[in-house]
């Protein structure tokens, strides 16, 4: 298979992205360094002075950090300017509110809902809470490779010399995750991911040999019962269809966001954390052509702890009406789970640009792709089904027949009232509107434009994700 076809977009759209920022700076730090004096600046009593203490009256007037000596302030231009490598249990020694930084306080601060690892950090002991909808809904078509199939071409599919006995018609995967937040450092912040999934197919019976006489269901007793064409008989009436629905937690993640350097309106990140096996990987249902496990990917968790990290670049015009990101975000499974079989690693890559129209909203357009490692091994009760039927009872057990990658383009909104939550309460009184401070929203819609599955699998369709945040 030929990967390089599926992240072809958004090679191109990530490394565009980085060169962008560059060109899209405007002025020069020689217009900035201009002072204008008029008869305000001054103190009434600004006669009785002497030459040094009004040098030194001006300076403090014109520092460019409030309250800060004048080294300090320099020292502050030059960090903010230049850049330096940042430690994790660190405070940021820039000002954090500098038009020269990165500003965390606008709409286009925050990455595409979408986006896998967080783009975003919080200051000291800031805390933040939020909850994530993401909504994926599947087909309507197979794909065999990248050439997409329907129901009619799905008969004719064979596994190990054996047919299909039943295909997806409708499948989602549905995924609400609270989350929470906290600033360690100003340049270390933890998360914490709950998700809960909600995931539901629906098949239909294949037409195979014709339908099976009564109570000859089940595993036992099928071998040599044929049908049309010699093919074995089908467990459930062709064309009727059935349901599988599998509700719970999925596995509960743990990360910490570090600030490697934040220089001039340019942020680079990293993400390192683990997710804790707590989703069932031992969903199961009633017998369904002679097979009792949910499939791998109606499981709930992986079963394995897995190893998480990210690596974010971010930046601004500086006019703070553009903003700009890359990011590549990976996981890799431990071991296999005590069913036996395990994951391969996963890659999700992102690139977009937003435009700010005002401070509380912009509009971001995204390259996405993905890539997932298949399995390796197999479910037991799955083997052990398709070792000893005369069919394969659906696609989605057969373990060489997952993983897969595809690409598409994304477009979202993020709305953000100004300031933080606790500016909010402050001012409540006398302004009402300023309670909602601190409240983040974001939400974007995806649609594939390549995708290519191992083996036989169910297409992706749609996905839609919803965030909303509240950062005090």
């Amino acid at each position: 298979m030929k990967k390089t076809k599926a992240f072809f977009l958004l090679g191109y759209f990530c490394f565009f992205t980085v060169p962008f920022s560059f060109f899209t700076e405007r002025g020069s730090a020689g217009d900035k360094g201009e002072i204008e004096l008029c008869d305000a600046d001054l103190d009434p009593d600004l006669e009785s002075h002497s030459s040094s203490s009004l040098m030194g009256e001006l300076s403090k007037k014109n520092d460019p950090a409030e309250n800060v000596p004048t080294s300090q302030a320099q020292e502050t231009v030059v960090l903010g300017r230049e850049p330096s490598f940042l430690l994790p249990w660190e405070n940021s020694k820039v000002d954090l509110d500098s038009s020269e930084i990165w500003s965390d306080k606008i709409a286009a601060s925050d990455a595409p809902a979408g986006l896998m690892g967080t783009a975003h950090m919080h200051r000291k002991y800031q805390p933040m809470i939020g909850f994530w909808w993401m909504y994926m809904n599947m087909g309507p078509n197979y794909y065999q490779g990248d050439t997409a199939m329907n129901l009619n071409g799905l008969e004719a599919v064979r596994f190990a010399g054996k047919p299909i006995a039943m295909g997806d018609v409708t499948m989602f995967m549905e995924q609400f995750m609270p989350m929470l937040m906290w600033g360690l450092t100003d340049n270390l912040t933890f998360m914490a991911m709950f998700p809960i999934w909600n995931k539901q197919m629906d098949m239909v019976g294949l037409p195979m040999g014709g339908f099976m006489p009564g109570g000859m269901h089940g595993m036992h007793g099928m071998g040599g019962m044929t049908g049309a064409g010699g093919l074995p008989l089908q467990p459930m009436a062709p064309g009727s269809r059935m349901s599988m629905q599998a509700v719970g937690l999925g596995d509960v993640s743990f990360q910490f966001i570090y600030k490697l350097l934040d220089f001039h309106r340019h942020r680079l990140q990293m993400n390192l954390g683990f997710s804790v096996p707590t989703g069932s990987i031992d969903e199961t249902m009633p017998d369904m052509a002679g097979h009792q496990v949910y499939p791998y990917d109606m499981q709930l968790g992986l079963g394995v702890p897995t190893f998480i990290g990210a690596l974010t670049y971010l930046g601004q015009s500086e006019d703070r009406h553009w903003g700009w990101g890359v990011q590549g975000y990976t996981t890799v499974p431990v071991g296999r789970n005590s069913q036996g079989y395990a994951w391969g690693n996963s890659f999700f890559g992102n690139g977009w640009v937003s435009y700010n129209f005002a401070e509380w909203i912009s509009l971001n357009f995204s390259g996405v792709g993905s890539y997932q490692g298949g399995i390796h091994g197999a479910n037991p009760t799955d083997e052990l089904s398709i070792r000893t039927a005369p069919f394969v009872a659906m696609p989605d057990i057969v373990a060489a027949w997952t993983g897969g990658e595809w690409a598409g383009a994304a477009l979202g909104v993020n709305m953000r009232m100004p300031g933080f939550a606790r500016e909010g309460f402050q001012k409540v009184g006398v302004s009402p509107e300023s309670a909602f401070q601190g409240n983040f929203l974001t939400a974007q819609i995806v649609k594939p434009v390549y995708q290519s599955w191992n083996g036989i699998q169910y297409g992706m369709n749609w996905m839609a994700t919803v965030s909303w945040q509240w950062w005090y």
